[in-house]
């Protein structure tokens, strides 16, 4: 298509993301790229425990404090310049966040490593928006850490043009969270998830590698995939939460080998059962050429089921309007849109798969649905026919394009 209509393609999204930060995470195994942490002991200030000591500006500043085993520290870095709008935090550090504003997302430039400078926090499944040792507070930064080995550990504050205060505290470590599990492909896990308690599945595959990652469940789950680029740098590559009804389903080539983090969360607050399937597939077939629709003339075709959907392509003029006429004894849509060459991450597969919808009609149950418009340049329009049910009837319906000139 040559620029004729322009397209925003928007998702609608079901769920406010509310960070949990109850948890306090434990010491795991990560990929040797997880380590690369710039935390070294040679300029590391030592820290006491519940004093708060002085970040300069400039540089960034390294410090180390000594734990004991199963002890639990929160590390706060903050500004000494007040801010406008401060985040309303509840009073039990155990708790931040309940019941207050949601905080700005954490810049996270504040890390703890082991005495070999092996970065322990953040991790980076910890890239999804919930949950995470890492978070922001109101004049600053703040990490929870569980130590599982007695030791020094050593703390990295990135530079910044101001001064800064450091404090670390004790606190109850409380219950630890759950440990990411690391499954192999073409295998199926079960667990229990709720909107406050996410759950992570790693796993590794070769560059170019397609996988099909689908999570079954009574309860509304949805999914999100985190994975690396080629500098090591993790972000979120794609989320879905209705590919099946309540069943979210991410198919998606992975460019890049390395290992990568599922997250299957859930929308509903009370816990539920699911089960995660992560699969190796081909690489999905492209969908069948739309047929051609003619201006002036019409096509006459068959829906089996209300899943079914019908493509066609429809050379336009610049500045020549246009009437698409459906007729069905069913409740008929009919819109208009352009080629997505973005390969679709919910596992769709149909004839529509590379379709993105500009315009649609659909004002009545049965009848004649008309869709008006106007070119904007001359090029290719591709016309989608679909319904919302065919009910008792045979599916058939009638197209037909009409050029009302310029």
């Amino acid at each position: 298509m040559n620029g004729g209509l322009a397209m925003t393609a928007l998702r609608g999204r079901r769920l406010t993301f509310v960070p949990q930060f109850s948890a306090l995470p434990l010491l795991l195994a990560f990929p040797a790229a997880a380590h690369a942490a710039d935390c070294t002991a040679g300029d590391a200030t030592p820290l006491v425990v519940g004093t708060v000591a002085s970040v300069p500006a400039g540089a960034p500043r390294g410090y180390s404090v000594a734990l004991g085993a199963g002890e639990g520290v929160i590390v706060d870095v903050s500004s000494l310049v007040p801010t406008a709008a401060p985040v309303t935090e509840s009073a039990d550090d155990e708790h931040d966040h309940e019941g207050g504003s949601t905080p700005p997302p954490a810049t996270r430039s504040l890390r703890l490593c082991d005495a070999a400078g092996r970065l322990l926090a953040p991790q980076p499944s910890e890239v999804f928006e919930k949950g995470g040792s890492v978070s922001a507070t109101s004049d600053g930064e703040r990490l929870r850490f569980l130590a599982a080995q007695a030791g020094t550990y050593l703390i990295r504050v990135d530079a910044a043009d101001t001064t800064r205060e450091i404090l670390v505290r004790r606190r109850e470590a409380g219950v630890a969270q759950a440990p990411i599990v690391s499954v192999a492909l073409d295998t199926e896990r079960s667990g229990t998830a709720s909107s406050s308690q996410p759950v992570i599945y790693s796993f590794t595959v070769p560059a170019g590698q397609w996988v099909q990652i689908k999570s079954t469940s009574e309860k509304d789950t949805l999914l999100r995939l985190a994975g690396p680029d080629r500098q090591g740098a993790y972000s979120v590559l794609a989320e879905n939460d209705d590919s099946d009804g309540l069943n979210p389903m991410i198919r998606r080539r992975l460019p890049v080998a390395g290992t990568y983090y599922v997250q299957v969360d859930s929308l509903s607050a009370e816990a539920g059962t699911f089960a995660l399937g992560l699969a190796r597939i081909a690489a999905p077939k492209p969908p069948p050429p739309p047929a051609a629709l003619r201006p002036g003339a019409s096509v006459g075709d068959r829906l089996a089921d209300g899943d079914d959907v019908r493509l066609y392509a429809l050379a336009v003029e610049a500045g020549h309007s246009y009437t698409l006429e459906l007729t069905a004894s069913y409740d008929g849509v009919v819109a208009i849109g352009v080629p997505n060459p973005v390969e679709p991450e919910d596992g769709k597969e149909g004839a529509d798969a590379g379709f993105s919808e500009v315009k649609s009609q659909d004002s009545g149950t049965s009848g004649t649905e008309k869709l008006n418009f106007t070119a904007r340049s001359t090029g290719r329009l591709l016309v989608r026919v679909k319904s919302f049910g065919i009910g008792e009837t045979d599916g058939a319906y009638t197209l037909k394009a009409i050029d009302n000139g310029g």
